[in-house]
């Protein structure tokens, strides 16, 4: 008669009788795998978090670049409209006091012409 008997995975020595010993010792190795599993799920956890906030970090500093590009081209478009601004208030500025000199001399040759009589 063949007996097919199933080991107790706790008989640690395998010889037929589970102690107390090998009982505490079970639960244990059990522990342990247990702390070792999770600190795997914890390792492959955090190497996945800082993979993604490498990718999103790439992102935003495309985006900031994009944005610093973008900002500096309207700088130096507001720029250069300022420089036109700017030359054109010179020019008309010239211009009015060209004629404002010039209107100031016949004032004057008038008020000389005036007085002069008088």
């Amino acid at each position: 008669m063949c007996e097919n008997k199933e080991l107790d995975p706790r008989d640690l020595n395998g010889d037929g009788k589970v102690t107390l010993s090998e009982k505490v010792q079970y639960g244990v190795n059990q522990a342990q795998e247990k702390v070792g599993k999770a600190i795997d799920d914890i390792k492959a956890d955090a190497k996945a978090a800082v993979e993604d906030a490498k990718v999103l970090y790439g992102k935003a500093a495309e985006k900031a670049k994009d944005a610093y590009g973008k900002a500096a081209e309207k700088a130096g478009e507001v720029a250069g409209k300022a420089k036109e601004v700017y030359a054109d208030a010179a020019e008309k500025a010239k211009d009015v006091y060209g004629k404002a000199a010039e209107k100031a001399g016949e004032v004057a040759d008038k008020a000389k012409e005036k007085f002069g009589k008088a």
